[in-house]
């Protein structure tokens, strides 16, 4: 009997074997329903959920809530070649979606690619650049970066500020909507310094940047 068949039947019997021990619950717990999410507990607090069902958001999704956290339209979030929607045109498969007339694509594939990351961020990153290029340019109409003053270097004049806060909390609250932890805001405060180590020729725009990106491209962004 060759062994690659030997291994095969073992598994075989022991995925019947399971099969039969799992199909006749016993016990005092036999037909009982799985537990459902705790919910807010009698101090206020959101019990953590107990049902862990996360889901990849597809191309419509991930463009809609971008757009919606940056009051964006869907056309502004991301362009390929400033014309072609990075979401539903040129990646529309690497972010869980189909494509019938181009590969014969049908059905979104069972799990995402070696190139989605690189989707996710490319979308994320041309949707903050683009909100802070509207709210640097006019500030007065500003969404996020509301009060923030740049010197003649380009730099965050207050980067202890109350506006740098403000903006970090309009992020998470815009984008997952919830206020952040003082962890969270500590580590995007820390932020400006780590870029205008850099050289950066912008570094109060670039913070920005890097700010709206951290948070828009976040594993609590783009699931659900």
């Amino acid at each position: 009997m060759r062994p690659d068949f030997l291994r095969v039947l073992l598994l075989s019997s022991a995925c019947v074997l399971s099969a039969c021990s799992s199909s006749s619950p016993s016990g005092p717990d036999a037909g009982t329903p799985p537990p459902v999410d705790a919910g807010t507990g009698s101090n206020g607090e959101v019990a953590p959920s107990s049902r862990n069902s996360l889901r990849f958001k597809n191309p419509e999704q991930l463009t809609a809530h971008f757009a919606s956290a940056l009051s964006l339209s869907p056309e502004q979030v991301c362009n390929e070649l400033g014309q072609y929607s990075c979401a539903t045109y040129v990646h529309p498969v690497a972010l869980g979606g189909v494509d019938p007339y181009g590969m014969g694509l049908y059905e979104p594939l069972k799990a995402t690619g070696a190139t989605t990351p690189n989707v996710v961020d490319r979308m994320a990153l041309a949707a903050c650049s683009w909100r802070v290029s509207l709210d640097v340019t006019t500030p007065g109409e500003a969404v996020l970066f509301k009060g923030l003053e740049l010197d003649a270097q380009g730099r965050l004049t207050n980067r202890d500020g109350a506006p740098v806060r403000e903006a970090i909390t309009s992020l998470y609250q815009r984008a997952l909507l919830r206020e952040p932890t003082e962890a969270e805001v500590g580590t995007l405060s820390k932020l400006v310094t780590q870029v205008e180590s850099l050289g950066s020729q912008t570094p109060g725009r670039d913070w920005m940047t890097a700010a709206c990106f951290t948070v828009l491209s976040s594993a609590e962004s783009v699931f659900f």
